[in-house]
């Protein structure tokens, strides 16, 4: 019932860690001195194999911890490092190819290399320590580093691993993104130099880059004239901002044709950078125009088929913005019904029932509940079953000694102050108490003392989505349609508030004790009236691209989330599994989504079209929102209505023996609150 923002996972320098001994045997095998045993040896290999390599769905995975580095803000400055021409290629060799690198834009790289700062370490001198906490990511220019990896405690106990880093090799990638835990020590083998990049100057410096597009790109859109509307007094913002989505980049030559006369064309474009000279067939090889910066063409374009009324050539090299008309029919609609105003507005719409919630909303004191038991332990904080010593208001008049049971979060305040999340706890509160859903966890109120701030919320009995699909290890088609059809539901009124979830995954969805789902933890939650938010948060096999790469983001995240729970469910594992969590960003980079034989014609389909690299072309965040995924045909025939009044009968009925019954939870350790620093300092109004 709670989750964390804390960092898993390793850097790929060790993805592959290997030990001396396997439970006490060599791995040279070396111990096997006859036939007999050398039998029995391979028998055993074999069936690792089978249950490794051909059954991948059994094996039971931890539970997944999110992940949270906070976005550089727009006043972040960068710094500029001296250094030669040499090492400046050297820099860029090694980052042009790197996952994380790979979509900045050339202006990026260069900032980017700037910011690198150099570092002398000798020979045996450790330049990173297995176990500590990241935030660099580094280029050797000279010198020659080893791998190793330490087993167990003992310091004396390590292994080398993989191949040693030489000039031009560059390693730690992963703290570029969040806090994560060195897997491998990196020792000098002899004096070397390194170029280095913190994760703030990394993320600043492409946060800003990607932010001053998006601002550049509206704009752009904003004064785009179609006959004689322009496009920001007809459009509201939201819409603009979907056309900044669907729009994409491409780049000229000198004396390329962009548009030639005649011609039948679909695209509109802008230009960022260069010109481009306008041609007609009455004056030959005169330009009847030439376009700079910050004009367009062919906008008609996006009304219907074009024409091409003149031919435009790039006259230098040209950077344009174009929007192609299928993806803003995908993303809009019809362009004449927005500027005439008779678009229809039918996704994310609130109905009556999807806005009742099934729980009257309770308010106590911390002296009115008693604790039972621990129900869930986060990096932040726990969530502990409580019941009330009395009922308030009417009900205690005709229930005299009946008590109720909750479920209470707790969150230190001197952790919270320490890790600066006071705004972010306090955006947590307040999102929660805007919605309002039978598929949402209900928040009843908020508290404090001088130690901690409390949520109380409605408790969910029926135990985590993830320990049942755990033991099942997959579910069936229908099963993953019932529980991501409740997600479904959920998701349309949370993105109707304008709000991005940000952490879906089996184990923020949790049953009551009739087996019905709701979503839980609105840690990550964020409000995004408009535009894109630049925080990296989530959950490493549930992170869509466009968060890995740091080009901003909206809700259509959670639709590319709605896409990898729901094969997790129906597979048994994520589309992007890999042991190494930079592998995991690769194949989510990729585009290439593996569809197993067993899925259905129409859930193949789905999560094909949930699990679009590119957001605007996402189901979800295209027209119709939340509604279009509905409408898809893998749900066709599905009651959503009996489902919303919870008449449907459910996959799995938990068994809960009483209000206080916690036995579909792990076990915890009692919570120890005298270690508890008091934090006077912060008491927020609640």
């Amino acid at each position: 019932m709670m989750g964390s923002a804390v960092s898993t996972g390793s850097d790929s320098s060790s993805s592959k860690i290997l030990s001396t001994t396997l439970n006490g045997k060599p791995l040279d095998a070396s111990d096997i001195d006859n036939l007999d045993d050398a039998k029995k040896e391979i028998k055993l290999l074999r069936e690792l194999a089978i249950n490794t390599i051909v059954k991948p769905k059994n094996v039971i995975k931890p539970k997944r911890d999110a992940v949270m580095a906070k976005a550089a803000g727009k006043d972040y400055v960068k710094r500029i490092v001296p250094k030669s021409e040499e090492v400046k290629r050297l820099i860029y060799n090694a980052i042009k190819s790197n996952t994380l690198f790979r979509a900045c834009s050339e202006e990026e790289l260069v900032d980017l290399i700037d910011a690198f700062d150099s570092a002398e370490f000798s020979a045996e001198s450790i330049v990173i320590q297995q176990g500590d906490e990241g935030e660099h990511f580094y280029v050797v220019e000279s010198g020659k580093l080893d791998i190793t990896v330490r087993m167990e405690e003992d310091t004396s106990n390590e292994i080398h691993v993989g191949v040693p880093y030489v000039p031009g090799s560059a390693f730690g990638e992963l703290a570029l993104m969040y806090d994560s835990t060195r897997a491998a020590t990196i020792r000098a083998k002899e004096k070397c130099i390194l170029w280095s990049i913190d994760r703030q100057a990394f993320r600043g410096i492409t946060g800003q880059h990607k932010l001053k597009q998006s601002e550049k790109h509206l704009d752009f859109l904003r004064k785009v004239k179609i006959g004689d509307k322009i496009l920001g007094e007809v459009l509201n913002a939201s819409d603009i901002d979907a056309m900044a989505l669907a729009a994409q980049k491409d780049t000229f030559c000198k004396g390329e044709v962009i548009v030639r006369e005649g011609e039948r064309g679909d695209i509109f474009y802008l230009i960022e950078s260069g010109t481009v000279d306008v041609f007609n067939r009455d004056n030959g090889d005169i330009p009847i125009n030439n376009l700079v910066s910050g004009q367009f063409f062919g906008e008609r374009a996006l009304l219907s088929e074009d024409v091409r009324m003149a031919t435009c050539i790039a006259s230098s090299e040209v950077q344009c913005l174009f929007l192609m008309r299928d993806d803003f029919v995908l993303m809009l609609g019809d362009l004449q019904d927005l500027l005439d105003g008779n678009a229809c507005k039918e996704d994310n719409v609130l109905t009556k029932d999807n806005a009742v919630r099934n729980e009257v909303v309770e308010k106590y004191e911390l002296k009115d509940l008693e604790t039972k038991c621990t129900i869930g332990v986060g990096a932040f904080g726990r969530v502990n079953l409580v019941k009330t010593k009395k009922i308030k208001g009417e009900a205690k008049k005709l229930e005299k000694n009946a008590t109720k049971s909750y479920a209470l979060k707790i969150l230190p305040k001197s952790t919270i102050v320490e890790s600066g999340l006071q705004d972010h706890v306090l955006n947590e509160k307040n999102i929660m108490e805007e919605l309002n859903h039978p598929f949402i966890i209900t928040f009843h109120c908020a508290m404090q003392d001088d130690k901690n701030i409390y949520f109380l919320l409605e408790v969910l009995l029926g135990g985590e989505l993830f320990k049942f699909l755990r033991a099942e290890t997959q579910f069936t088609e229908s099963w993953s349609r019932f529980y991501s059809a409740s997600v479904i539901l959920a998701f349309r009124q949370i993105h109707a508030n304008k709000i991005a979830y940000r952490d879906l995954k089996p184990e923020n969805l949790v049953m009551d004790s009739n087996g019905y789902l709701k979503l839980v933890d609105f840690g990550l939650a964020k409000k995004i009236p408009g535009g894109k938010t630049w925080t990296l948060c989530g959950t490493p096999d549930y992170l869509a691209p466009e968060v890995i790469l740091n080009e901003g983001h909206d809700w259509a995240v959670d639709y590319w989330a709605l896409g990898v729970l729901i094969y997790e469910m129906t597979a048994g594992v994520p589309p992007f599994y890999a042991d190494d969590p930079m592998e995991v960003y690769e194949k989510i980079l990729s585009g290439n989504v593996p569809i197993p034989a067993h899925f259905s014609r129409g859930l193949a389909d789905l999560v094909k079209r949930l699990l679009k690299t590119h957001q605007s072309k996402r189901l979800g965040r295209t027209k119709g929102g939340t509604f279009a995924v509905m409408k898809h045909k893998w749900f066709s025939g599905f009651d959503w209505d009996a489902l919303l009044n919870k008449e449907m009968d459910v996959p799995f009925r938990p068994k809960v023996a009483s209000m206080l019954d916690a036995s579909n939870f792990d076990k915890y350790p009692g919570d120890d609150d005298s270690f508890t620093k008091p934090c006077p300092e912060w008491t927020p109004d609640l």
